[in-house]
């Protein structure tokens, strides 16, 4: 499936859905996505973050010293993520396939639960090479075998897919795509268990520092290949 206005449907997606109300649940989701990410990342000092399709700026959290780019197609979510810290940020409007920055731009880039609502998604990883400088880094997560669902659209009575998910990924389907845009894999990762989160656990774990949530969480997708999302850390 495709949009016939993919610009537009973000627009009202950043109007009507708050990115920055959520329940304990998926707060403790979005802190073991980000901790996995910077843990994977290892941003260094002074070195720059473009973060394509920023949401409610949950990066903010793990940047100290280094220079943030939240991106996303509304200055909805935009402002608001301004609006909500002290740290000097540099939000930007732009489209993933025609991102608004020179070539060789920034030293990290992260694509996070973003791919799989696009419907061209190799000329996206195309475009972000593009503006990654040589020797960055490039981390991308999505959700890992996702089965896609449809609903029946109320407005054009056409099927829909259920969170605008276009596409479902596995590591190998995922891998080759990175690769293929020109990236070079530098590790893979499959986190947070459909298991122990969806029956609560982790909310009750969430007291548990980063590392030993790690160990648990790896040690239980080895018994059980059911991980929520899987992230790949490549370079240009």
């Amino acid at each position: 499936m495709k949009y016939t206005d993919h610009i537009e449907h973000y627009k009202l997606d950043a109007e009507y859905y708050d990115f920055f109300t959520y329940d304990k649940f998926m707060e403790q989701e979005h802190r073991r996505r980000y901790e996995s990410i910077f843990n994977l990342l290892k941003v260094k000092e002074n070195e720059s973050i473009l973060e394509i399709g920023s949401g409610a700026g949950h990066a903010l959290k793990h940047i100290k010293s280094s220079m943030y780019f939240p991106l996303d197609v509304s200055t909805h979510n935009l402002i608001k993520i301004k609006s909500k810290t002290e740290k000097k940020i540099f939000p930007a409007s732009g489209d993933v396939f025609n991102l608004p920055f020179a070539s060789n731009s920034f030293d990290n880039i992260i694509l996070s639960e973003v791919l799989e609502h696009l419907d061209n998604p190799p000329a996206a990883l195309k475009e972000i090479f593009r503006v990654l400088k040589k020797g960055g880094r490039f981390l991308v997560s999505v959700p890992y075998k996702q089965v896609l669902t449809y609903q029946i659209c109320i407005h054009c009575n056409k099927p829909t897919p259920t969170l605008a998910h276009l596409h479902s990924f596995d590591k190998e389907k995922l891998s080759n795509m990175v690769k293929d845009a020109g990236f070079k894999i530098i590790k893979s990762y499959k986190f947070l268990n459909k298991a122990p989160h969806r029956l609560h656990v982790y909310l009750i774990l969430k007291f548990l520092p980063y590392s030993l949530w790690k160990i648990l969480d790896s040690f239980i997708t080895i018994l059980l290949d059911k991980p929520c999302s899987i992230m790949i850390l490549s370079g240009k």
